[in-house]
This record gives C-alpha cells, sequence and structure tokens, in this order.
C-alpha cells in the first residue's frame, strides 16, 4: 500500500510539473503570437506609409536590372517569403524604389 501512495504521489508531482511547462508554453505561445500581430501591423503601416496597400501577385512587374528589362509577375518576385526579393517587390516600398524615366523599378 505504502508503495502504491510513493507512486500515486510521484505521478501528481510529474503532473504538476507538465502543467507548470504546459502553461510556461502556453504563455510563450502567446508572447510570440502577439509579437507576430504587431510586426503584421508594422507591415501594414509601413505599406501605407512607403508603398501600395492595394497589391496582387498578378500585377506585372517592369524592372530594368542594369538596362536589361524584365517582367514578372509580382507573385514570382515574392514566392520566398523572408527574402529580400520579398521585402523589395511586397509592395511595402513601392514609393521608395529607384525607377528609370519609363517608371520601371531600377537595380543597378
Amino acid at each position: 500500500m505504502e508503495e502504491l501512495e510513493r507512486a500515486a504521489k510521484r505521478l501528481k508531482t510529474a503532473r504538476d510539473e507538465l502543467d507548470e511547462k504546459l502553461h510556461k508554453i502556453d504563455d510563450e505561445e502567446k508572447r510570440l503570437k502577439d509579437r507576430m500581430k504587431q510586426l503584421e501591423e508594422k507591415k501594414t503601416e509601413c505599406a501605407a506609409t512607403n508603398g501600395d496597400v492595394d497589391v496582387s501577385d498578378d500585377d506585372l512587374i517592369e524592372v530594368n536590372a542594369g538596362g536589361k528589362i524584365i517582367a514578372a509577375k509580382r507573385g514570382v518576385l515574392t514566392q520566398r517569403k523572408g527574402t529580400r526579393y520579398e521585402a523589395l517587390f511586397s509592395g511595402r516600398w513601392e514609393k521608395k524604389l529607384q525607377r528609370d524615366n519609363s517608371g520601371r523599378i531600377f537595380l543597378d
């Protein structure tokens, strides 16, 4: 009987430790979700200030890359999330991009 009580006590201790760890994980998840929400809001604010919020993956973008004209859909240029291309062509920086005489994005 004593062995059963010790096992029950160990089980309760293990459950309490697990509950504490789960609570910490839940708190961290909430903190990360809040941070992601803040970053998304900042991204939208940046787009409103420096770019165009009404962009579409189907927009055709013309780029003057050192004199060579390249045309591609925005979705192709931004398909790799988290890259510089995604940031550059996402629309968030439309007003800040250097352009040539024909209005194409100029990269040199």
